[in-house]
C-alpha cells in the first residue's frame, strides 16, 4: 500500500479548496455559492489542521 505523506494531504486540501472558491467566484447560484463557500472552508479548516500538525512535528524534532 502506498504511503501518503502528511505534506501531500496538506496540499491537496489546499488545492481543493482553491477549486471550491475558483467555481464559487465563477458566478454560482446564491445557493450554490454558498454550499461552495462552506466547503471550502472546511476544507481549509482541515488544511490548517495538517499543516499545524506538521509544524509540531517539525518543531519536536529540532528540540531532540
Amino acid at each position: 500500500m502506498a504511503h501518503t505523506t502528511d505534506i501531500a494531504v496538506y496540499q491537496k486540501l489546499t488545492e481543493i479548496a482553491d477549486e471550491l472558491d475558483e467555481m464559487a467566484a465563477q458566478g454560482a447560484t446564491l445557493v450554490g455559492g454558498a454550499a461552495l463557500m462552506t466547503a471550502s472552508r472546511n476544507v481549509r479548516g482541515m488544511a490548517t489542521v495538517v499543516y499545524k500538525h506538521i509544524m509540531n512535528a517539525a518543531d519536536e524534532r529540532l528540540d531532540s
